[in-house]
């Protein structure tokens, strides 16, 4: 006998990203799809930490949420502890917003194209998916999108956008919370690389810049700290903040401590400035090397030089499909 699941399993398809990983794990091939983090930046001497064995709270340990919110207020996005839950990565903060705020049909606005692991969640819930598809320079484009479509949510990379590469402009982000207070619309901003910056830092976040939107701000500790901790936070408005902890606390009971002190004392670590320094200095040296590479093999193609974040998106043949070389 068949067992019976449910229609919403229809939609879901396999992780693109996990895709990605295991079409070159195992081959004597460097896989350019994935946004992995290099290993020589981690942190080499970690003390495990005492005291943090025990069940926790669902939304995180109180004085990991402050040392998150001070980090926050730090880029310009003014929220407390109270606002903050700790996450198995942002990839979990994405799970709760779209079973919080996603419905058969709810229209959920995106640049085309974007993280394929957001759109497999939202796509898991019904979403009706919409993307535009403009330059990360012209906020016209954008607000003249975003008045005729109209949607319910935006789900947004500003900083190192995952694929493209690019970060917002300023008048970018200051039409675009000008338009989404205007409708009303929901923000999710999410966050993994606004700490990996190469030549100057990003500007204030798109969730700061808000007055009446109600918004939902993902950051994770995967690229600026340790990928295998698996931890990372969202920050929301107060009205999202009890209805999140709820969900939270049907899917997991709580976050990992162990990962929530690692993470704490990194944040209070006052070498941490320092560490940070040399990450991005290290990134940008890796930066510039793939982009003398990409003219020296690619001299056809068109691209321009990521501003910060983990990734290059290249147009090196109009058409050309590289997907089958992957198998």
């Amino acid at each position: 006998m068949q067992a019976r699941m449910s229609k919403r399993m229809e939609r879901l398809g396999p992780s693109p990203v996990r895709e990605i990983l295991a079409a070159a794990a195992g081959r004597s091939i460097i896989s350019l799809a994935g946004g992995l983090p290099d290993e020589s930046s981690f942190p080499q001497k970690l003390v495990l930490p005492v005291g943090w064995e025990q069940y926790g709270i669902t939304e995180g340990d109180l004085t990991t949420r402050q040392a998150v919110a001070l980090h926050l207020r730090s880029r310009g996005l003014n929220c407390s502890a109270e606002q903050i839950l700790l996450t198995h990565g942002s990839q979990q903060g994405l799970d709760l917003v779209a079973k919080l705020l996603v419905d058969e049909g709810t229209k959920v606005g995106c640049r085309a194209p974007t993280y394929v692991s957001a759109l497999q969640v939202f796509r898991l819930f019904g979403a009706d998916l919409r993307g535009g598809r403009f330059h990360a320079e012209q906020a016209n484009e954008l607000t003249t999108w975003l008045e005729t479509e109209r949607p319910d949510l935006f789900y947004a990379i500003p900083n190192g956008d995952n694929p493209t590469g690019s970060n917002w402009s300023e008048e970018l982000r200051i039409q675009f919370a000008a338009k989404a207070d205007e409708l009303g619309m929901c923000v999710v901003e999410d966050d993994p690389y606004g700490e990996l910056w190469f030549d100057f830092p990003p500007g204030r976040p798109l969730c700061a810049r808000l007055e009446k939107a109600p918004w939902i701000f993902l950051g994770s500790f995967s690229k600026s700290f340790l990928p295998g901790l698996r931890l990372g936070f969202m920050a929301c408005s107060p009205e999202f903040r009890t209805p999140l902890e709820r969900l939270k606390q049907a899917a997991d009971l709580h976050s990992n401590r162990l990962s929530q002190a690692l993470v704490l004392a990194d944040l209070t670590d006052p070498r941490r400035r320092d560490r940070m320094d040399a990450v991005r200095k290290s990134y940008r040296k890796r930066r510039d090397g793939f982009a003398i590479q990409l003219e020296r093999h690619f001299p056809n193609a068109r691209w321009e030089l990521p501003p910060s974040g983990l990734f290059f998106w290249a147009e090196l043949a109009p058409g050309k499909d590289l997907r089958p070389f992957s198998n």
